[in-house]
């Protein structure tokens, strides 16, 4: 693993220090770790991004339809 350093105000860190603690990580690592990891899960790929900004101008040019639309074109 590689390490890197943040930088926190006092407060910060003791905050940090508590909560690790009371949730029983075993460390402050694998706390920052687990939180980086989910925020990285979650953001959208570039592809992603596409697809919503393209839907996003189709709304805008009323390129869509409604959903009772879609249901009765494909007999749902």
């Amino acid at each position: 693993m590689k390490t890197i350093t943040i930088k926190m105000h006092e407060k910060e860190a003791k905050q940090l220090d508590l909560f690790v603690k009371r949730h029983n990580y075993n460390s402050k690592s694998e706390f920052i770790r687990n939180i980086l990891m989910d925020k990285m899960e979650t953001n959208f790929t570039e592809e992603s991004l596409l697809a919503i900004n393209k839907s996003i101008l189709e709304i805008k040019e009323g390129k869509t339809i409604s959903l009772e639309e879609l249901e009765k074109e494909y007999g749902l």
